[in-house]
Formats: structure tokens, sequence, C-alpha cells
């Protein structure tokens, strides 16, 4: 089984929104093992997408081809398929009325060009659409197998994983069973060659995917649908697992695609812990990413951002002796900063960031060079970070390991407070 995707839009054409749709679909196709040849992107000529459609039906059997199903006058990839395939466009009523629910539903005016959205190839099925209104279309002709579906990705991704992933593993004899790692603090190829050195079964494939301050890991086995080979690919993958978690605890900190700070939002809540922040060159984002979570409020007591040497002395208290001696970009300024901003805020930890995000050097620092901390119960926590990112990754990616030692500082009481139980 071969795929391969279409992806339209002038704004993708034209460089001014980057196109995401068919990097999660070749994703989603690798785990089921389909094969994915090509992935062709054009704009919104009805031409070009019909010369495309006629690639990708001599290259593949399963075609994907997102955007173009909007109400407005250059949305016309449904029309440029018909052609391309010889079939009539029909109108649905069926569409009609999930249209008119949807704009009932968020109290919006439906207009004329709405109800262009209900017309279709004749014979496609319909697939739901619950975050939108423009539905995909599912259509089988001539040995192929197509998918149309909406550009927007948050549209796509549900649609694909609620109604087409099931679909896919019936079209291979493949079975893929995998695991997912996530890691911070360790580079890509750095884990790679640590991993390599570890000598897994070799039955396992292993990828990676470099991210924002982050690298996914993942192993796979493929059972071929056989439940003895099941039973082997899972077993192998267990071992395999707790090999990787003895090796790198330090650095993984979750098993699927849970972000960082989730993990440490439910596990404050779940101990009763409260946290407040002291920031600098980070500018806020420690309590951006804290605040994005659902019952922050119950965890998250505040932020002190104290850009300048001043602020640091009038807001954070810390002595200008401290400050003219060490400066502001080192260890002691940002242990200052978390232990005063708990006792100040009255929380049960404090974290801190200072440095110099970039790109000119700071107190004759290099940019890049950050330092972060962590306070609790008395106690005090530092690192020295020293990257060449660039001034929005730098800052990104001390917030990325300031949460990683945040939640394995946070593994560490519970486990404690497990051991007080059990005495």
């Amino acid at each position: 089984m071969r795929a391969a995707v279409i992806a339209t839009g002038a704004e993708l054409v034209a460089g001014l929104v980057k196109e995401s749709n068919s990097n999660f679909i070749a994703r989603e196709l690798s785990e089921v093992g389909i094969e994915l040849v090509n992935i062709f992107i054009c704009g919104d000529q009805k031409e070009s997408i019909k010369q495309n459609i006629n690639y990708a039906r001599q290259a593949a059997d399963l075609i994907f081809i997102s955007g173009g199903l909007g109400p407005t006058k250059d949305d016309i990839t449904k029309v440029a398929f018909a052609e391309e395939l010889g079939i009539e466009m029909t109108y649905s009523a069926e569409i009609e009325k999930s249209l008119v629910k949807f704009f009932k539903k968020t109290q919006s005016e439906i207009s004329e060009n709405n109800f262009s959205q209900a017309y279709l190839p004749a014979g496609a099925e319909i697939l739901e659409n619950r975050h939108g209104t423009a539905p995909a279309l599912k259509f089988t002709a001539q040995g192929k197998q197509f998918y149309l579906l909406p550009g927007v990705p948050i549209e796509l991704k549900s649609i694909f994983n609620k109604q087409i992933k099931a679909d896919l593993v019936s079209l291979t004899e493949n079975k893929f069973l995998s695991q997912e790692f996530n890691f911070i603090g360790i580079g890509e190829s750095t884990l790679a060659a640590e991993i390599e050195k570890l000598k897994l079964d070799q039955r396992l494939i292993i990828s990676y995917q470099a991210g924002r301050g982050e690298v996914k890991l993942r192993i796979k086995f493929n059972s071929k649908n056989n439940y003895a080979a099941e039973q082997i690919g899972q077993q192998l993958i267990k071992n395999a697992t707790e090999i990787i978690k003895d090796k790198f605890s330090t650095y993984l900190y979750s098993f699927d695609d849970q972000d960082i700070v989730d993990i440490v939002a439910k596990t404050l809540q779940e101990q009763g812990l409260t946290i407040a922040a002291a920031e600098s060159f980070t500018g806020g984002t420690l309590a951006e990413r804290l605040t994005a979570k659902a019952g922050s409020s119950g965890f998250f007591k505040g932020s002190v951002v104290a850009y300048t040497k001043e602020l640091k002395n009038k807001l954070l208290k810390i002595n200008n002796k401290l400050l003219d001696k060490y400066g502001t970009v080192s260890k002691q300024c940002a242990e200052k900063m978390a232990a005063n901003v708990a006792n100040i805020l009255e929380t049960s930890i404090g974290i801190s960031a200072t440095g110099a995000a970039g790109p000119d050097p700071l107190e004759g620092h290099p940019a890049g060079t950050m330092f972060v901390a962590i306070y609790y119960q008395g106690e005090i926590r530092s690192w020295k970070l020293e990257k060449s990112y660039g001034r929005s990754l730098n800052r990104f990616y001390a917030s990325q390991f300031l949460f990683l030692e945040l939640k394995n500082l946070l593994t560490k009481i519970k486990e404690e407070d497990k051991l007080c139980l059990k005495k």
C-alpha cells in the first residue's frame, strides 16, 4: 500500500503559512506501516490541483488531499477532483442540515456562500467535521482511495484520528507495536549515539524526531498481524523500555505526547503544592506556560518579571552587594531570585531564570549563558545552561529544562512522601 498527500492553498505556495498537515499524515501512516511516496504542494488553481491529483493517482493507491473545502471562490478542491475523475457534482441535504445546525450552535449568521459546501462529488462518503463547517469526504474510484480533508490542522487531525485511522489499519498486512519516549536536556545526536551503545534487539525499528527544546524517540515492532509475533514484540518493547528508563531517567519525562508542563501542573495539584516564578530574560514565559493549564489558579500564585538589576533589588529584595559582586547573569542571582520569590509570594516552591538570551553578550557572558534555579523547603538547586539556539529558542529551552528538573523534584517529593507513609 502506497500513499500520497496533496496540500493545496495559495498561502502555502507563497510561504505565508507553514504546511504541517502532510507531516502529521506522514507520521500516522508510518505508524500503521503504509509507505508515503509523495507529498505535493500546490496553489488554488484548478488545473494545478487536477494535475497533482493525476500525478498522485499514478504513484499511489491512497491519496489524501487537504485544503480548499471552504465556502469561498478559491475553495475549488472538490470541483477539481470531480473534473479530474469525471464525476458529477451533487447537492447534499445532509450537509446543508449540518451547516444550519453548526451556525445555530455557534450563534453565527449563515451566508449563501456557506451552502456551497453542501456540493460534493456524487458517490462520496461524508465524514463529520466536529470543529468546522467543511465536511471531509471519502471516495473510492478506479482502485484508488481518496480522502478530501479540510486544511485547518485541528479539523484535519480530529477527522483523521476518529474516522480514518481505523480504516487504514485494515488496508495493510502490517501491524506495528510502538512506544514513544520524550526527552529534554539531551541532543538528538547524543541520544542516538547512546541508544546505539545499548544494542537493543535489531528487530526493533528506532526513529528520532528533534522538536522545540526536546527530542522524541520511537521504537516500533512489525508483528505483521501475527499473534505469536505480537507477543514477542510486546516483550521486546517492554525490555527496551526498562533499559531506556534506567539509562536516561534524568532526561526522560514522558512516554506519550503529554507536554512537560501538563505533568508538572498535574503533580503540583495532586501534591497540594504551590509555586511562584521570578523571571528575567524569559520575560514571563514560565508564568505563561503554567497559566495555560486548566486549574492553574490552584497551584500558581504569581510571577515577578524583574528584567533590570534595579527591579531585582526593588521587587525581589536581592542585595545590591550580591548583584555587584556576581552580576545578574550568575548562579547566585538565580538562586536568590528563586528563594526570594517563594518567600515573598508565600509558596512551597520558587523557580527562576536569568541570563543572556542573545544575540548580544551580557556582563561579559556570551549569548546563550543562562542560569535557572528551584527553591523548595530551604534547599536550592541551580543549573548553568550554555546554548546557541538564538534568542527565542534559548528562552524556551531554559523553560523546558527548568520544568524537567521541577518534574524530577516533584517525583522525588512524591517518593519520599510514600516512604514516610509506610513508616
